[in-house]
């Protein structure tokens, strides 16, 4: 019903008299996250593509001379910045660690999650990203591993919703849960993994939705920060490309992002959607940004592979046509190309990427 409503009203709106939005210039970037330098070159080869925007590694927006010759050429630089992978921070506090339903450390090959219950922890990424804004003023920041722990690179369609891991079940988020929610885990559970089977068993809504409040107060208070140092900073949103019902509800349910409360927080959605990677047709990318633009209202920027990933298989140059196309049918408002360095090292794509942005 709410899909028909906002079709409705989006014609409505183009057919009324004046009535129709003026559209905005398509927001085209790619992830860079090093350069050698000289960057004058590298901003000139953006401005022939058409790119106009950079999300960039903080070492990238911490340097002068990349940040100038940026402002030259006119192009948007956002802060990549991410939240809650931090290997550094896990590795001089291992205690900090992200815990999974048996107990254990939640990890996966490279990826590991700190707990997003820490305060001290959160309290340091919001001042780090305030100092960012700050020093470097950069036009956006762009919020990354803002979730709990999933390795979603890895989960592909066939995967069992019951098989994905859920987080976290440390003392610390346990004891929160149960101060917060005014919920009450019996005593006589002792391990871990009885006192989270007994949460999921009997209070699982009440345990996701507000595992969801924790990443959605963690953006609200990077936002504000951000804000305060530069209140026209543009914010945006890496987000797992799982629509609404997938893996039962997992964006929810594994991820805790809700979406629909991130999007009053922030001015683009951008779901990584790696189609190739997680072994979905091109056309896949579009049903994730529909659905996420059913949902929220909200300003739908999609990231895009260039290069393989954890599969071996071919990604040729159709296909790589057909992920630009997905990625840019509306309602999507642009298009992120992860990466930079993964677009030049094939030449044949860089051009045709060039010649389909040159052509909108």
């Amino acid at each position: 019903m709410l899909k028909f409503s906002l079709i409705i009203l989006v014609s409505l709106l183009f057919l009324m008299p004046g009535c129709k939005p003026e559209k905005e210039p398509a927001v085209i970037g790619v992830k860079i996250y090093e350069h050698p330098g000289p960057y004058g070159p590298l901003f000139e080869q953006w401005n022939d593509m058409g790119i106009n925007t950079g999300f960039c590694s903080e070492e990238l927006i911490s340097d002068n001379a990349f940040m100038e010759e940026a402002r030259i050429h006119h192009i948007s630089t956002y802060v990549i910045f991410p939240v809650f992978f931090d290997p550094d921070a896990l590795a001089g506090s291992p205690d900090l660690a992200a815990i999974n339903r048996n107990g254990e450390k939640a990890a996966e090959e490279w990826v590991e999650f700190i707990c997003p219950s820490r305060e001290d922890y959160r309290r340091s990424v919001v001042e780090h990203a305030r100092q960012i804004i700050r020093e470097y003023h950069p036009d956006g920041i762009s919020i990354d591993f803002i979730r709990h722990f999933v390795y979603w690179e890895k989960i592909y369609p066939d995967r069992d919703p019951a098989t994905l891991p859920v987080t976290c079940f440390d003392p610390v988020c346990l004891a929160n849960f149960q101060r917060d929610e005014g919920i009450y885990v019996p005593d006589l559970l002792i391990t871990v993994r009885e006192q989270s089977d007994w949460i999921l068993e009997h209070h699982e809504d009440a345990w996701t939705a507000w595992r969801c409040r924790l990443i959605t107060s963690m953006v609200q208070d990077i936002a504000r920060a951000v804000r305060e140092e530069e209140p026209g900073i543009m914010i945006n949103i890496h987000l797992v490309p799982w629509a609404k019902e997938d893996f039962n509800g997992a964006i929810k349910r594994v991820a805790g992002q809700d979406i629909r409360a991130l999007s009053g927080t922030c001015d683009f959605l951008s779901p990584m959607t790696y189609a190739h990677m997680v072994k979905q047709p091109p056309s896949w990318i579009h049903h994730i940004v529909e659905d996420f633009f059913m949902q929220t209202g909200g300003t739908l920027l999609p990231s895009i592979q260039v290069g393989t990933a954890y599969l071996e298989n071919e990604y040729g140059l159709e296909e790589f046509r057909e992920t630009v196309e997905a990625a840019l049918q509306p309602p999507s408002s642009g298009v992120v190309v992860w990466s930079w360095e993964r677009l030049i090292a094939e030449p044949a794509k860089a051009d045709l990427f060039r010649d389909m942005i040159n052509a909108l």
